[in-house]
């Protein structure tokens, strides 16, 4: 028997289960999805809505089939074969019947017809015992039907001690996620322009910031808006704004390029002055940095590239025949040193590869070869690649960045938001910067600090026909590196995007946790509804949503249980406001960070 605090016991029945057989996304096989038609008393209009959750009597005894309502039609029984064949002055006074009798609450011969889609799960439960478990069960015919209560929303579908991070739409249930689990396991917000994907990123960054003390943020801005939409958080924690521009000159020339080239919400238009003022305080505090992006592209040279270069060079028919032995030998002692030093091809060269370089020179002298050969002058320019690198520079550069994401002391920045306008430019620093920091977390491994990496428009970055020119290629590689191995190295993504069919497929399959909104072209929704085993008309619901209105749907990482949930997300400009309107009231300065 079901708890009746946790489930509504209801006069609705199933009627009908219908199965829905379609092309593949990829257009290589089929998909079917199960839906099953529930009929309710038409009483029942006002506590039902779309997502809501509902549990049906199965075939096996205490267990029920977890149901997800994606739509409900009232009906009634004058209309069941009512159709064009009809006279149409029939028509019109049948429609005018049903019309009164139904606004006079005369309500015996209507009903609701309610579709449902399975969410993957079955749900076993005598009393207050629950347990949710991955299957399915057939429902039992004209089963009858439990709706989920708040309660039961609070308990099962929410974390009790988790973050929150929006309500459960038409339920009066905050959502709260384990927020450290999604990150840990990759997120993406997908949604059509104007959806609010920007705000919802901006509050999981300082949701994420607030509750795990050891993460650190880094977004990669090319829309310029971060700055703004984060302008709290620069300014009150420790943190960096990265910009390829040239410093301002003093407070007043911060203020005023600042506010000027950067995306300002029009909700928060009439805050512009504030905004200006707040822009000069973080310029005072010292958070500023031009970075430095060297014109000469990707500096980092890995045992990948080398031992294509050397491969090259022996399979050149102009390489003369006795310089071959020993680029076969520099081939082995690569291989060899790679493998005492556990590192792979993706591992960029440093000084202690020098040793190999002095040996590999040593037996090319022993051979007789000359001085002018082409072996001695490509052993040169690896000695003056690997000294070159050991130069100590004053510049902000990607190194720099990289060292100041990696510092776990206690007073390094948190949040970076590096402001990078040039796509071009974009991708070139998404992907070095990630190599590095990839490169020198490898050689000192640690769990702290945990590092997020932001995509905005991560179309740009993640392209699914990317070019080397460009450098798309280059940032695709490094980012699905980042979401393929990151996880073992506290190392993670969150990508935000307006097309899932112009991203690259490799990352797509990394991500666990999915924001969903309006997403108006099918092909994005099926791949969606694909991964995740869930119906078409779910995935259709979004197209009804507002801005701010989300579908979260993840695996083993967001919520308790892998169950679909639409929610309202909290709205970012909200913290903006109070932090804007306590800055307009103190003055014409804001607060110290430490009031």
């Amino acid at each position: 028997m079901l708890n009746r605090e946790l489930f509504k016991e209801t006069e609705a029945r199933l009627r009908e289960l219908r199965v829905v057989t379609r092309t593949s996304a990829d257009g290589r096989g089929t998909v079917s999805f199960r839906t099953f038609v529930v009929e309710a008393p038409f009483e029942l209009a006002g506590e039902l809505n779309v997502g809501k959750l509902m549990a049906l009597e199965t075939t096996k005894p205490n267990t029920y089939l977890i149901t997800e309502v994606i739509d409900f039609v009232p009906m009634h029984f004058g209309l069941v074969n009512l159709d064009g064949s009809v006279p149409r002055e029939l028509r019109k006074n049948v429609l005018e019947n049903v019309e009164r009798v139904i606004k006079e609450g005369s309500l015996d011969e209507a009903w609701l017809e309610v579709f449902a889609s399975h969410v993957g799960y079955i749900m076993e439960a005598e009393g207050d015992n629950v347990k949710f478990v991955k299957g399915y069960i057939p429902p039992l015919p004209a089963s009858r039907v439990y709706l989920f209560t708040p309660q039961a929303y609070s308990r099962f579908v929410s974390y009790s001690e988790g973050v929150r991070i929006g309500n459960v739409l038409n339920e009066n249930v905050e959502l709260r996620l384990n927020l450290a689990s999604a990150i840990k396991y990759h997120t993406g917000i997908f949604a059509y322009t104007g959806s609010g994907k920007s705000n919802l990123t901006s509050v999981i960054i300082r949701k994420a910031l607030e509750s795990i003390p050891s993460l650190k943020v880094v977004v990669l801005d090319v829309s310029m808006e971060y700055a703004v939409l984060l302008l709290d958080v620069l300014y009150r924690m420790n943190s960096r704004l990265a910009i390829t521009d040239k410093l301002p000159a003093n407070e007043a020339d911060a203020e005023r390029r600042l506010v000027r080239t950067h995306v300002i919400p029009e909700e928060l238009s009439v805050y512009r002055e504030e905004i200006k003022k707040v822009f000069g305080e973080i310029f005072k505090q010292g958070k500023i940095r031009k970075l430095y992006i060297p014109p000469q592209g990707v500096s980092y040279l890995t045992y990948g590239d080398l031992i294509a270069m050397v491969r090259q060079m022996i399979e050149d028919k102009y390489t003369s025949p006795s310089q071959k032995p020993i680029l076969q030998l520099m081939i082995q002692r690569i291989d060899e040193f790679m493998r005492d030093k556990k590192l792979d091809r993706d591992d960029v060269l440093d000084e202690t590869f020098k040793e190999v370089i002095n040996e590999v020179e040593l037996k090319a002298r022993e051979s007789g070869l000359r001085e002018t050969a082409t072996i001695f002058s490509f052993l040169s320019s690896l000695k003056a690649y690997l000294n070159s690198s050991d130069i100590i520079r004053e510049d902000y550069d990607i190194d720099a960045l990289a060292v100041e994401i990696l510092d776990s002391d206690e007073s390094s920045p948190r949040l970076f938001v590096v402001e990078v306008p040039n796509l071009e430019e974009a991708r070139l620093v998404a992907s070095s910067l990630i190599n590095n920091v990839f490169m020198r977390r490898k050689k000192l491994y640690s769990n702290k600090p945990q590092v997020l990496f932001v995509l905005d428009e991560a179309q740009e970055f993640i392209p699914i026909d990317a070019r080397q020119k460009d450098y798309s290629e280059a940032s695709s590689l490094a980012v699905e590196r980042l979401l393929r191995h990151g996880r073992k190295y506290f190392l993670n993504g969150l990508i935000s995007t307006q097309r899932l069919a112009y991203l690259n497929t490799n990352v797509l399959q990394q991500i666990h946790t999915y924001f969903l909104s309006t997403l108006p072209r099918p092909y994005d929704r099926q791949l969606i509804a694909e991964t995740f085993g869930v119906s078409d008309s779910l995935l259709e619901r979004t197209l009804d949503l507002e801005s701010g209105q989300w579908l979260l749907m993840t695996f083993k990482s967001a919520l308790p249980e892998d169950i679909p949930v639409f929610f309202k997300a909290e709205n970012n400009s909200d913290y903006l406001k109070n932090f804007l309107e306590g800055f307009r009231s103190s003055g014409k300065r804001a607060q110290s960070p430490n009031t």
